[in-house]
């Protein structure tokens, strides 16, 4: 190995470089839910948002469904193919599903892997260019259709399992055991909060039981992400997860997850733990269901109010876990939020104070919350099926966009000077903070209007306009006004369609008027709390190149990628280091010592357990240095 002075390094930590410290952020957002037609592409190996396999015949695509592939066991509870039906000829999934043609970071080339032994191809819009035992290369630019992978036979003694398929010039980031895509992480790593409600699948979740939930190794993340993944994320980018637990959670799912992110999130962070999601709200399951467990236990003959009475005794339930829970430290960690309808002030009583729980011997609920939640909404009427003839009309004329923005401004003045401020005073009567949990243009036609092209189109356009910009401005400005604290925008990134214009990014590569003024106020503001220093710091990623470079990590959870030279790569805990070609030396603390070291795969070496685990790939010495003494070893 060459000396350390012969290296070139590669110094590009903050700290060292003496870069001034980041600016508190400030705002939150709700991410895009999981899909293989999504735009935001979160994660790195795209296997994990494909579609669910089905069946096709020679001459039927999708003779067996998804549902019906599970049925009879040719896939498993983990999404992982198992065999091939008798009478279907080949079974298919979908990645990369018509992705806009703008979104050109995607374009390039891809590899897909697997284990074991099977008849295996890649079409649609996958161009392959080799294809050896175990991988498959293939081209891909964006636009309508997808990739398709269909399998048509698997072997029986070395069946096919750990399907993955990662660009190729992030197949380092993978080998060093990442999950994230970093063209999403340069987009959302610098917020304060991330509201997971679609990633978790919140809305009519069949998750009742511990043993019902996602996990890591599962095939596919589009049924649900793992609290182990969600909990991986706030600590890698240092951001406030807020969960959305399933409405049909039992007690022992809530402490299972409330302990797991008690064991494992950075303590700097903070947990909004909300149950469920809009249970006022009868377009979700979650509504019914409060319904009828009200029903059941007060009657046909209860008030009307009774789901939301027990939507307010349940979700303090799940609160009083939390705490529970957390313990001593309960108060420092953690934000119990319960959401309310905007729009319909005094609905909230129902739940805050719940009479009828009262008489079963329940505590008022108010007092298991630290928040209570509202949205931010603008547009709600503009495409709404009353108000489609006029639209129509207004198009034709011409006039249709400034009656619209007469409509958002309208809409604006009702939430600043009705609606929040009576939900204002009631989180002050309640003792509880007033936060945001969705917030920006609900611009979607009614079911009348959805399969109009001029009306979306129009929507759309509306949604993007830099009007937009302002209408945002001046509702964080009312928002403010009013005393409210955590605001959270909906969404990060998705494409329109007829089902509405909700992400603030069209896609990866986008820019937009939305997008920039949420990022202006994301640095804009007083913070209404105090926090621990570094709380919402990200670390860094480094990559090498051929030559032999000396890399150095952060504090913070680090991505360290070595090139083709005899690199020196300094670590810490949280790190992913992959040495790549050459002989490499990772340099770690003396602390980690005498953590436990145990093998993941083929490749990567774990160095102690929980958030501060550190994974090695491609190292072949290491050496832990206290001050001016150095321990070395060879990874065995």
């Amino acid at each position: 190995m060459k000396g350390l002075a012969g290296l070139a390094a590669l110094l590009l930590c903050a700290a060292l470089a003496g870069l001034p410290a980041r600016a508190t952020p400030l705002l939150g957002m709700n991410l895009a839910g999981i899909s293989d037609w999504s735009t935001e592409h979160p994660f790195l190996d795209l296997m994990k948002t494909s579609r669910p396999w089905i069946g096709h015949g020679d001459d039927q695509w999708g003779a067996m469904s998804a549902e019906q592939l599970v049925a009879e066991g040719h896939v498993d509870r983990t999404g992982r193919l198992l065999s091939i039906p008798d009478g279907i000829a080949r079974v298919g999934t979908l990645i990369l599903t018509d992705q806009p043609e703008a979104a050109v970071s995607l374009a390039g080339r891809y590899v897909l892997r697997y284990d074991g032994q099977g008849d295996i191809t890649v079409g649609g819009r996958g161009r392959v260019v080799l294809q050896i035992p175990g991988e498959i290369r293939f081209d891909y630019d964006p636009g309508p259709g997808a990739v398709e992978i269909e399998v048509a036979a698997i072997d029986a003694v070395d069946p096919l399992r750990e399907i993955t398929v990662v660009r190729e010039d992030r197949l380092g980031h993978a080998a060093a055991g990442a999950l994230f895509n970093p063209d999403w992480l340069e987009r959302i790593s610098d917020l304060r909060l991330l509201r997971f409600m679609d990633w978790m699948q919140t809305n009519g979740s069949p998750q009742g039981r511990w043993d019902d939930r996602p996990r890591p190794g599962d095939q596919r993340w589009v049924d649900g992400v793992p609290v182990e993944v969600i909990t991986r994320l706030a600590n890698e980018i240092g951001v406030d997860p807020w969960v959305t637990l399933p409405h049909m959670a039992d007690d022992d799912y809530v402490r299972s997850f409330a302990t797991y992110m008690r064991d494992h999130l950075d303590p700097r962070l903070r947990i909004h733990a909300e149950w469920s999601n809009e249970v006022w709200n009868f377009g979700f399951e979650q509504a019914h269901w409060a319904q009828a467990r009200a029903r059941d236990l007060w009657g046909e003959d209860a008030p009307g109010d009774a789901w939301m009475q027990f939507a307010g005794w349940r979700a303090a339930q799940v609160a009083d876990i939390w705490t529970d829970t957390f313990g001593a430290v309960a108060e420092e960690r953690l934000v119990r939020v319960f959401a309310t309808q905007t729009g319909w002030p005094g609905l909230e009583a129902a739940a805050l104070e719940a009479p009828l729980a009262l008489g079963k011997g329940a505590s008022l609920p108010a007092t298991s919350f630290d928040a209570y939640a509202v949205t931010g909404y603008l547009g709600h009427d503009i495409g709404a099926d009353d108000h489609l003839g006029e639209l129509r009309a207004r198009l034709v004329d011409g006039t249709a966009q400034a009656h619209a923005l007469g409509l958002l401004e309208d809409d604006l003045a009702e939430l600043t000077q009705r609606f929040w401020p009576h939900h204002a005073g009631v989180a002050a009567r309640h003792g509880l903070r007033l936060v945001m949990y969705e917030a920006g243009p609900h611009l979607v036609a009614g079911p009348a209007g959805r399969d109009d092209a001029a009306v979306t189109d129009f929507l759309t356009e509306l949604s993007y306009a830099p009007e937009m910009a302002a209408l945002i401005d001046d509702l964080m400005a009312g928002w403010r006004a009013v005393g409210g604290t955590q605001a959270t925008a909906y969404l990060d990134i998705a494409a329109p369609s007829r089902w509405g214009s909700w992400g603030a990014l069209r896609h990866l590569d986008d820019a937009s008027p939305r997008w920039d003024a949420w990022m202006r106020h994301n640095h804009k503001g007083a913070d209404w709390e105090s926090r621990a220093p570094g709380s919402f710091d990200d670390g860094v990623t480094l990559q090498g190149s051929d030559r032999a470079e000396r890399l150095v990590g952060t504090p913070e959870e680090d991505l360290l990628l070595g090139g083709g030279g005899d690199d020196v790569i300094h670590a810490g805990p949280g790190d992913r280091v992959d040495g790549g070609a050459g002989h490499d030396r990772a340099v770690l603390p003396a602390a980690l010592r005498d953590l436990p070291v145990t093998r993941e795969g083929e490749r990567l070496l774990a160095i102690g357990a929980g958030p501060s685990r550190l994974l090695l790939a491609g190292i072949e010495e290491i050496a832990y240095v206290e001050q001016s003494a150095t321990l070395t070893e060879t990874p065995r």
